[in-house]
């Protein structure tokens, strides 16, 4: 939302915006509350989400190499909290490209350099679905489009 913003004022200098300029901010704010909401409870679950997500990575001995190296696992653990975190900010702000430009390119480089894009293709659909389960529909169908770009930006390889 804050990019379309900062690209409105640019647009539109020196004249109105129109309605149709102007809808984006109208469907931002008719979506507030259930923002808010989503937000609220991605950080309430954030604990259960990661917990049940390393269940289901312990299940799948080769998704982390030989032996499950314990350095990989608490890579990955840390860097999902922060994605929980990136993740539940762009729900509530609407801002996807901010995402993409300050976080997403960046770690995309790191997934890359350890070759972790497996690990992303297997964790981003396994967290929608987590999502699912502690949000209502209306939640999670804000929250899957900023999953479904973490995949996809994470997990090329």
């Amino acid at each position: 939302m804050l990019s379309q913003l900062a690209r409105l004022t640019v647009e539109a200098d020196g004249r109105y915006a129109t309605s149709e300029e102007l809808q984006f901010l109208k469907d931002y704010i008719e979506s507030l509350d259930s923002r808010v909401s989503a937000y609220q409870k991605i950080q309430a679950a954030e604990a259960e989400v990661i917990s049940q997500l390393e269940e289901k990575w312990a299940a799948n001995e080769n998704l982390f190499g030989q032996g499950n190296n314990k350095l990989n696992v608490s890579t990955c653990q840390r860097d999902l909290k922060n994605m929980i975190r990136y993740t539940a900010t762009t729900v509530l702000s609407s801002d996807l490209d901010r995402l993409r430009e300050s976080c997403l390119l960046w770690y995309q480089t790191i997934v890359r350099a350890y070759k972790y894009g497996h690990i992303a293709n297997i964790t981003y659909p396994l967290l929608n679905e987590l999502m699912k389960q502690f949000l209502s529909a209306e939640e999670a169908a804000l929250a899957s489009p900023v999953l479904g770009l973490n995949q996809v930006i994470l997990g090329k390889t």
